[in-house]
């Protein structure tokens, strides 16, 4: 699992690959920036988008919210 390492700001914790020079962010083509990470309450990440992604995001949560009534 995956976690933000609180003692350093932006670096993420992988226990699985620590200490063996792996950067999650040049693995997974991640902004430096940032970026939208929308998660599931199972915890599985269910996108990841840069931060200028505002329609992309939209169009994903239209699949799956209802507009008010």
């Amino acid at each position: 699992m995956l976690r933000a390492d609180l003692r350093v700001p932006g670096r993420i914790h992988d226990p699985v690959h620590a200490g063996r020079g792996y950067d999650i962010f040049d693995e997974r083509e991640i902004s430096r920036d940032g970026a939208i990470v929308v998660v599931r309450p199972d915890q599985y990440v269910a996108q990841v988008s840069p931060l200028d992604a505002t329609a992309e995001l939209a169009a994903f949560f239209d699949g799956i919210l209802q507009q008010p009534k």
